[in-house]
C-alpha cells in the first residue's frame, strides 16, 4: 500500500473493507448495519487509518492541568510519534517530538516538573521551548536552516481543559466543527474540572472496537450490571445529533437508585435537558466524555497496533469535589475502585470481540436507534478515506 497520492491496495479484502466504509455516506440510516468483523483485524485498513486519520486529526492527549504551571511538562505517544506537551518559562504552551536530534533517544517519559529536558543516553540538554542548550563534549549543533538546532514543533491546542495535537505541519485550527458539543457540555464546566482519578492502560482490542463501545448506551445493561446500569439503564438512552465530527447521546438518570439518588440536586440546578438526562459526547476520530450531574468520565483511544489500543483519560470532577474526595481516602479508594470495575467491564466487549475477528459466520447486524452515533462514525471515517482516495494529501 502506498500513501503518496491515490491509495492502492495490498488485497482485493482490503479494498472491499474501505468500500463498505464509504458506502455508509449515502446509506438509508435505517437499513445501517455494523462493520464486518474483518475491518478491525485487517493490517493494510489499519495502515490506512493511522495515516487518513491519526496523523492528520485533532488528538486528545490530556488535560491542561498537567501542564498548569511553568516547568510542567509532560511525554505522550501518537502513533509511534514520541511527544513532549510543555508549560514553558515564557508561558507558552508547546508540543514537540521527543526524539533527541543526536542519535533520536526519546528524552521523557511520564511526567515531570523541570527547566530543562536532558536526553538520557548522550545527556543533550534542551529548553522547554524544544531549543537544544547543551551538547557535551560538542560543539553546539546547528539546525538545517542555520539556525538553532531544536525539537520539531508539533501542533497544540486546549478545548474545554483538554489538551489536542496534530501531527500535520498546518492543520486547521480546533474548535474544527466542535462548537455544538461544547455548548451541550457547557453546564458542567468542564474547563475547571479536575482529573481525579487518571486511566493508562493497554486494551487488546482494535481501537474502532474500544470507541464504538462508547458511541452508544444501548450496552449498559448488558456490561455494567452490578455497577452504573441502575443508576443509567439502558432504556433511558437515547441518541439526540450527530455532525460530522461529533455526536451526542443522552442517559435518563434514575434518581430513586443508590447512586442516582445524591446527584438529584446538582441535576435539577442545571436544569433543561441536563435536569434528567445526562449527555454523552463523542470527537471523532477517538474522544469521549461521558457526564453524570456530578461528574464525568473521559477516554481517549489510540491505536498501538491493529489489535491494541492504548486508553489515556481520567474521573473529572469540580475542583471542590475533587479537594474533597482526595482528603477522604476511603472514599477515594472506593471511587478507583469503581472506575477501574467500569474500564473493565467496557473493555471486556473490545477483548471479546477481537477474539472472534477472524469468524467466517460472524454477520453484520443491524444497528437500534440507540446506536445512531455509529453510523456518524462510519460516516467520519469514510470521508477521511474519500479524501486520500482523491489524493487529498496536502499537509
Amino acid at each position: 500500500m502506498t500513501y503518496k497520492g491515490v491509495m492502492t491496495f495490498t488485497s482485493h479484502a482490503t479494498k472491499d473493507l474501505v468500500t463498505t466504509i464509504v458506502d455508509y455516506l449515502e446509506i438509508d440510516p435505517s437499513l445501517a448495519r455494523s462493520l464486518p468483523l474483518a475491518a478491525y483485524r485487517d493490517p493494510s485498513l489499519h495502515e490506512l487509518e493511522v495515516e487518513t486519520v491519526f496523523r492528520r486529526d485533532w488528538l486528545c492527549i490530556g488535560r491542561a492541568e498537567q501542564v498548569a504551571r511553568p516547568g510542567d511538562w509532560f511525554a505522550a505517544e501518537v502513533v509511534g510519534e514520541p511527544l513532549v506537551v510543555a508549560h514553558g518559562d515564557d508561558g507558552t504552551l508547546r508540543a514537540f517530538s521527543s526524539l533527541c536530534r543526536h542519535r533520536n533517544m526519546p528524552l521523557a517519559t511520564g511526567s515531570g516538573h523541570d527547566r530543562r529536558l536532558v536526553c538520557p543516553y548522550h545527556r543533550w540538554t534542551y529548553d522547554l521551548d524544544g531549543v537544544l542548550r547543551g551538547a557535551p563534549l560538542m560543539d553546539l549543533p546547528r539546525g538545517d536552516d542555520g539556525g538553532p538546532c531544536r525539537l520539531p514543533l508539533i501542533a497544540v491546542d486546549i478545548w474545554l481543559g483538554f489538551v489536542f495535537v496534530n501531527l500535520r505541519s498546518a492543520p486547521p485550527s480546533l474548535p474544527l466543527g466542535l462548537e455544538g458539543a461544547a455548548s451541550t457540555l457547557d453546564p458542567y464546566d468542564i474547563a475547571t474540572w479536575r482529573n481525579l482519578i487518571p486511566v493508562d492502560e493497554i486494551w487488546p482490542g482494535n481501537w474502532k472496537l474500544a470507541f464504538e463501545t462508547a458511541l452508544e448506551g444501548y450496552h449498559l445493561d448488558g456490561l455494567h450490571p452490578g455497577t452504573i446500569a441502575s443508576m443509567l439503564p439502558s432504556k433511558g438512552s437515547f441518541f439526540v445529533e450527530g455532525h460530522p465530527r461529533w455526536s451526542c447521546f443522552r442517559l435518563t438518570v434514575d434518581f430513586d437508585s443508590e447512586l442516582g439518588a445524591p446527584t438529584r440536586a446538582s441535576a435539577v440546578a442545571m436544569g433543561g435537558a441536563d435536569a434528567v438526562a445526562s449527555p454523552t459526547v463523542s470527537m471523532h476520530p477517538h474522544v469521549n466524555i461521558s457526564c453524570t450531574p456530578t461528574s464525568a468520565v473521559w477516554l481517549s483511544f489510540l491505536p498501538v497496533g491493529v489489535d491494541r489500543t492504548h486508553v489515556i483519560g481520567g474521573y473529572l470532577v469540580p475542583p471542590d469535589e475533587y479537594e474533597r474526595i482526595m482528603a477522604a481516602p476511603d472514599e477515594l479508594a472506593f471511587t478507583v475502585g469503581a472506575i477501574e470495575q467500569l474500564n473493565r467491564e467496557d473493555a471486556s466487549a473490545t477483548i471479546a470481540l477481537q477474539q472472534v475477528t477472524g469468524s467466517r459466520l460472524a454477520t453484520r447486524g443491524p444497528l437500534d436507534q440507540r446506536e445512531a452515533g455509529l453510523l456518524h462514525f462510519y460516516r467520519y471515517l469514510a470521508t477521511q478515506l474519500n479524501e486520500s482516495n482523491s489524493g487529498d494529501r496536502h499537509g
